[in-house]
């Protein structure tokens, strides 16, 4: 009867250490998971950071020159 008990003991620990490896895995993919979609989110901000300054830098190198002289040779202070 104590043979039974021993293994059903072992049986258990068996088990058990299945299932606790399987949640370690399972956070583990999780993680790696995690970091991988912060590394993405990281990238698409530097991405849109990039755009923006590029727009801006071409807005105010030429655009506003522009319309400022297009508004000066249209529209006098005698009109």
């Amino acid at each position: 009867m104590n043979k039974l008990y021993l293994i059903g003991l072992i049986g258990a620990i068996v088990c058990g250490a299945y299932f606790y490896g399987a949640n370690v895995a399972d956070a583990k993919c999780k993680m790696n998971q995690a970091q991988a979609n912060l590394q993405n989110m990281q990238n698409t901000q530097i991405q849109i950071i990039e755009s923006k300054r590029k727009n801006h830098e071409i807005v105010y190198k030429t655009g506003v020159r522009d319309i400022r002289n297009i508004l000066c040779d249209k529209y006098t202070i005698a009109e």
